[in-house]
């Protein structure tokens, strides 16, 4: 695996635990952003407000049989909620850069009586073991930014997804407009904090994704349906200087500081949440190439 991916897992590998016990409710293990809206009144319903999304537009391009991958799949939350919902699907495949996570999402899986229908692995999701055209739909939430290469994510989707084939994604989208020096400073501070280089603005992802016949259909903006925590600016300013002048070297301490200033960007609209869906156009119809449980080895 890529050294320069090595951050990103040493984050993850480090942060899981600390993730799930913020987020937890008694069934739901997601480390994604609670969303309220579609009439959520509870944590556990804001979570999945995201993974019903997703399941409908899966639902949309394959109401049958569907063959879905989630890259990026952290704790297999989501992968978890969405497959045993769909209609006779083919087996499922997540992947995550961490092996912590990985084998949480396995564990998770065994305990829902899942684990022939979704295997969990870790790698890189710019190389998953799969064969091309082998997947109706492919979705990522809060993954594509960790990418150094975002243009490597959508050529790899790009291969796995059949001519008609879905790719949806929920993450954090760059304003299209030039950031002043207190929001460049905040916006810095996310990337480093949370260590997501690949944050791009929802045109430069539409613009590569075409590159590789994933056509964008469907951008919603998600971000006033957070709940959010942002704090008066001198305090957050205040907190940032501290936070990173502290002797502890643990990954939690970027973490807490990057939440922070991604909650300033918000704030600021200077980062957008949004629900993107493209399609896959041109090529041919491949067979159905998904491996029935566990997929040839892992990257």
């Amino acid at each position: 695996m890529s050294n320069t991916r090595a951050p990103v897992r040493a984050y993850y590998d480090q942060n899981t635990w600390f993730f799930i016990a913020f987020n937890r409710t008694r069934q739901a293990e997601n480390i994604h952003r609670s969303l309220w809206t579609d009439g959520a009144k509870t944590l556990e319903e804001a979570l999945h407000v995201t993974n019903e999304r997703i399941r409908a537009e899966i639902e949309a391009v394959a109401p049958t049989q569907a063959r879905i991958a989630d890259l990026g799949c952290g704790v297999g939350a989501s992968l978890l909620y969405i497959l045993p919902r769909l209609q006779t699907p083919k087996p499922a495949f997540g992947l995550t850069l961490s092996s912590v996570q990985a084998r949480l999402a396995n564990q998770f899986a065994k305990r829902e009586n899942l684990e022939k229908q979704i295997y969990f692995a870790e790698g890189d999701f710019t190389r998953a073991p799969l064969a091309s055209e082998a997947l109706d739909a492919i979705y990522s939430v809060e993954a594509v930014v960790h990418a150094q290469e975002p243009e490597l994510y959508f050529q790899e989707t790009g291969r796995l997804l059949r001519p008609g084939g879905k790719l949806i994604l929920v993450d954090d989208y760059l304003a299209d407009r030039t950031l002043s020096r207190p929001e460049t400073k905040w916006f810095d501070a996310y990337v480093s904090g949370w260590q997501v280089p690949g944050v791009t603005t929802v045109e430069q992802a539409k613009i590569v994704a075409a590159q590789h016949h994933l056509r964008l259909t469907k951008t919603d903006d998600l971000t006033p349906y957070l709940r959010l925590r942002n704090l008066p600016n001198p305090l957050a300013q205040t907190l940032l200087f501290l936070g990173n002048h502290l002797p502890i070297r643990h990954a939690i301490v970027p973490s807490m500081l990057g939440s922070m200033a991604l909650q300033q960007c918000l704030s600021m609209k200077v980062i957008e949440y949004r629900f993107l869906v493209f399609e896959k156009s041109g090529g041919r119809v491949a067979p159905n190439a998904l491996p029935s449980h566990r997929p040839p080895g892992q990257v």
